[in-house]
């Protein structure tokens, strides 16, 4: 005996699919061209997508670095097939998702070679603690723009410079060494990126006047928490350097969420 289908049950069934979110998905799309070092534009049934990518922040095209970024990102998948799992739509209208190539995360790839900041505020997957890692080995190591020590943040540069035009920065006419597969170990070849800032990194000998601190840390213009790399560093800033953005309720103590804790 058959019996028929009812209207609501049909429409229940339908709305469950609907709930089915599609960040749980994964599809293929080919690379056709690259904004900067954290945005790429696919194609994906035959029109275009721009992809954010998730969980990162790269230097911003006007910004120094902005131009080395994008040639990197590039250099890892312009014109190539990716896997993208959608995370989220931001406000552009843009899809927020993972890249992968060759199987490997292209979020964190941009990381290792030092071109991009793990956005904090926005990378809560348990993950994101393995970036912030991968961050910190490659400003140990000056890669990329932690070759400069006062490298600034995309996000900080965005809401100080907003309006003004900074100067192009020129990128080199060496390709940059760009990592894939294993993570680098801390007594790896310097690259390129490692000598292009050798003259802005903190001297080993060098102390400061002002400090009886024996360790290598010194005054050179860095003023963020997220410019620093211990509690230890930002402390000896916050005692010791004029201008510092690191003890936002004046207890004494800096950098509290991300260092300090």
């Amino acid at each position: 005996m058959h019996y028929p289908v009812s209207y609501s049950s049909c429409l229940t069934l339908l709305l469950l699919l609907l709930s089915i979110p599609a960040t749980c998905l994964s599809w293929s799309a080919k690379v056709v061209s690259v904004t900067d070092g954290d945005t790429i534009t696919v194609i994906r049934d035959g029109r275009q997508v721009k992809i954010r990518l998730y969980g990162i922040d790269s230097p911003e095209k006007s910004q120094d670095y902005g131009q080395k970024a994008r040639d990197l990102t590039a250099g890892l998948v312009a014109g190539r097939n990716v896997e993208v799992e959608q995370k989220d739509i931001d406000r552009y209208g843009r899809v927020v998702g993972l890249v992968k190539v060759d199987n490997q995360s292209l979020n964190e790839l941009i990381i290792q070679n030092g071109f991009a900041w793990v956005y904090r505020q926005y990378c809560k997957e348990k993950f994101c603690s393995e970036w912030i890692g991968s961050e910190q080995t490659a400003r140990h190591q000056k890669k990329g723009m932690w070759s400069n020590p006062v490298a600034i943040p995309p996000w900080e540069w965005r809401a100080s410079k907003r309006g003004v035009k900074q100067e192009d920065f020129q990128p080199e006419a060496t390709p940059p060494e760009i990592i894939m597969g294993e993570k680098p170990k801390t007594d790896s070849n310097e690259s390129w990126f490692s000598k292009l800032g050798k003259t802005l990194t903190p001297s080993n000998t060098t102390k400061s006047e002002n400090s009886g601190n024996n360790r290598q840390f010194r005054c050179d213009g860095r003023t963020h928490c997220s410019q620093m790399t211990s509690c230890e560093e930002a402390t000896f800033f916050l005692k010791n350097c004029s201008g510092i953005k690191m003890d936002g309720d004046g207890d004494g103590v800096p950098c509290e969420k991300q260092w300090c804790h």
